[in-house]
Parts: structure tokens; C-alpha cells; sequence
């Protein structure tokens, strides 16, 4: 019988037998599968803060964020893994996912989506798939670690069909080799699973149809490699609880990129002083959607020549919103200068209504700042209207 034809019995086991016996399962040569410890994974720093807290019981806190492949069920034997090895501990999980995200916006969000419950004992990090330069992932990591100097980090590389190319051609993906960077300087362990799924693909152990939907989500068997694999380095990390608990990082290296997003946040629409047509709307519910779940509040515009302003401090500032059918263009100034114009409107917005964001100057200088926006009365063509929703404001 082929490899490939056995791969789905294999894998749908590889969760238990990782739970019962410490490894990673994966095709051997006969009918059942061999030991093999995952392997596609940088150490760097140890695991041992959160090991030590978990270890101790009580309450722990454990977040998972990233795009729509975090939302996906591999965290449920990763969350069962933690429960089980550690009974004492009442975990508080945090799923941070959202589809079509990438660690730009997780700057912004990582004070509320992520820390909103309390400080993070470990944190499993992932946008590689989404993309995100430097000065947004190294944002993300200089504000967890100040938010909890005890925090432990894993930062994971997804699959996906561009990234499978990739690997043929013997090069790391662009954004891999940007947040490995980061990874590299904050001694951050990193998990590479896009090589996992690309190697089994090259030995005939599986196929991409078998491994994902798409060119990125995975299947149910997908995600039992994920898991699978995550759970084995979690095993490894922490094989020797005699290994020392690392001090805290209380004081944080020089930054890599001086503009990086480590004070990144929202700031509440209430914040906004609304001169004409923006309004406050309440449990706003469209029709089609994609990666939210409605109802929600956005402070709405829908006529050309609407007008507000935000006073903010930082380096930069932009709008999450929510966009569809009808969005429109932004007219936006900072600090009185002149104004220019940004199209909320693309490829996806004639499908359904999603969340997204504009930034509109991420170097400006350190103080306080003005910010003026306005419905502009030239639409895209494509687009049946003018709206614009803002769910929060950004800043960094």
C-alpha cells in the first residue's frame, strides 16, 4: 500500500499516540508508524517561565493569535495537551485569531485581544502566512514582553501553496525570513511547519489535498499535524524540568526598526469629535460577512463630506474598520496638512463585509497629533456607496 494512501489512518492517530507516547507520529516503512520527534524547530530561549508557572497550579493563561489558521481546531490538542499535563492549573485560553490579518493589525490589537484578561504566561504567535514586516512583529514582541517580562513566546510558520514553491526552490519565504529576524534577536523559539508538511510532501507521505482545502487551511488531518508537532516541541522544551527558569526580560534590547510598533493600541470612537455625518451605531448587523461574527458597534458614516477628528499621541495612527459592498474613499489630514485619499474598497469587498484597517503614517513624529477625517464624494466605481465604519481608532 502506498505511504500516501495510509497517511489519513496514520495522522488520525498521531494526536493519541503523541499524548500517550511522547512523539510525533509519521509514516514509517510498515504498517505502523514510526517514533519520529519533530525536528523543523529552533529552540533559542527555554520554555521554563511558563513551565514553572504551570507547574505550580492555580490560574494560567495561554493566547494563540495569528489569522484565520489559528481559528482552526489544532489548538483543541494543543489546549488538551496543556490541561491534562498540567491538572493543578486552571487555564484561560485566548484565541486571538482573525482571518485575513496580518501582524501589522496584531500590533494594535495584542493590549485588548490578547492581554485584555491579564498578563500572558505563553503566547503562540503566528503571521507568516498574512505577512507583516519587521516593525510589526518586533512590535508585537517588545510589548508582550513588556506587558509581562515572564512571558514565554513560540512563534510559528504556517503552510501554505506559496511556501510549499518556496521550499522546492531551496529559498525561505520573504516574510519567514522578516519575522525570523526578529525571532533571532529576541532569542524567541520558532516552529517550522510549513518545512514539516513540505517534506512529507517531497517524501510521497502526503499530498496537499490530503493536507489542506486551499492553498493555506488546513483539514482536519492538517490540523492534526500542527498539533502533533506542537505538542512534541512542547515536550521537548520541557523534558528536563531541572533546567533553570530564565530571569525576567525587564530590560529589552536595543530596538531593531526605531519606528516599530511597541506602543500600538486602540483608542475608543467615542474619543472622536464628530463635526458632521459620523454617528454612533449600536449592534450594527450586515448581510453577508467573513471573518467577524456580527452584531457589532462602528461609529458610521454613509454621506460624502462627513467629518471628524482625534486627537492622539505617537508615531502613528490609523482606523480598524469594517468594509463591503459599499465602502467608500477616505479623506484623511494630520496636523493640518494637506489632505490625501485612501480607497477602502478591494477585491473582496463585493463578496462580503470584513474587518480591516488603514494606517495612515506610521512615522510621524513622537507628541501629540491631530488627526482629520472625511467621507470623500469620489467613490470607487466598483463600490455601491460611500460608507466607512470604524470599529477603533489605532495609535502607536
Amino acid at each position: 500500500m502506498k505511504i500516501s494512501a495510509r497517511i489519513s489512518a496514520i495522522v488520525a492517530a498521531a494526536a493519541i499516540l503523541a499524548a500517550a507516547f511522547g512523539f510525533y507520529a509519521v509514516a514509517g516503512e510498515g504498517n505502523e508508524p514510526m517514533t519520529e520527534k519533530f525536528v523543523n524547530f529552533t529552540m533559542r530561549d527555554s520554555l521554563m517561565r511558563s513551565y514553572e508557572v504551570f507547574r505550580k497550579g492555580g490560574e494560567a493563561r495561554v493566547a494563540f493569535m495569528g489569522g484565520s489558521v489559528t481559528t482552526r481546531e489544532w489548538r483543541n490538542a494543543v489546549m488538551d495537551f496543556l490541561k491534562k499535563k498540567f491538572p493543578g492549573t486552571r487555564f484561560d485560553f485566548i484565541m486571538a485569531g482573525i482571518g485575513g490579518t496580518d501582524a501589522n493589525l496584531g500590533a494594535f490589537r495584542l493590549p485588548s485581544d490578547v492581554f485584555g484578561s491579564g498578563k500572558v504566561d505563553l503566547f503562540f504567535l503566528e503571521f507568516a502566512v498574512n505577512g507583516g514586516d519587521v516593525k510589526a512583529t518586533e512590535g508585537i514582541i517588545r510589548q508582550a514582553k513588556r506587558l509581562n517580562p515572564d512571558i514565554d513566546i513560540v512563534i510559528m510558520y504556517f503552510a501554505c501553496t506559496g511556501y510549499m514553491q518556496d521550499f522546492n526552490a531551496g529559498r525561505v519565504p520573504s516574510w519567514i525570513r522578516q519575522h525570523d529576524k526578529v525571532a533571532e534577536y529576541y532569542g524567541i523559539p520558532v516552529l517550522f511547519l510549513y518545512r514539516e508538511v513540505a517534506e512529507h510532501i517531497k517524501a510521497d507521505a502526503l499530498t496537499w489535498e490530503e493536507f489542506s482545502t486551499d492553498s493555506v487551511h488546513p483539514t482536519s488531518m492538517g490540523c492534526k499535524i500542527y498539533s502533533g508537532c506542537i505538542i512534541d516541541f512542547l515536550k521537548q522544551a520541557w523534558s528536563d524540568p531541572k533546567l533553570a527558569v530564565p530571569a525576567p526580560d525587564t530590560r529589552l534590547p536595543e530596538k531593531l526598526k526605531s519606528s516599530c510598533y511597541e506602543n500600538g493600541r486602540y483608542i475608543d470612537i467615542n474619543s472622536a469629535k464628530v463635526k458632521s455625518g459620523f454617528a454612533s451605531l449600536d449592534n450594527w448587523r450586515p448581510g453577508k460577512t467573513c471573518n467577524f461574527a456580527p452584531p457589532v458597534d462602528v461609529l458610521e458614516a454613509t454621506e460624502p463630506g462627513s467629518e471628524l477628528s482625534l486627537d492622539f499621541r505617537g508615531t502613528a495612527v490609523g482606523i480598524y474598520t469594517i468594509v463591503g459592498f459599499d465602502a467608500g474613499k477616505i479623506e484623511y489630514s494630520i496636523d493640518g496638512n494637506p489632505f490625501r485619499t485612501k480607497d477602502q474598497f478591494d477585491v473582496y469587498c463585493d463578496q462580503f463585509h470584513r474587518p480591516c484597517y488603514l494606517i495612515f503614517d506610521s512615522n510621524l513624529p513622537e507628541g501629540r497629533h491631530t488627526l482629520v477625517l472625511r467621507v470623500s464624494a469620489n467613490k470607487n466605481t466598483k463600490s455601491i456607496g460611500t460608507a466607512v465604519r470604524i470599529l477603533k481608532f489605532m495609535a502607536n
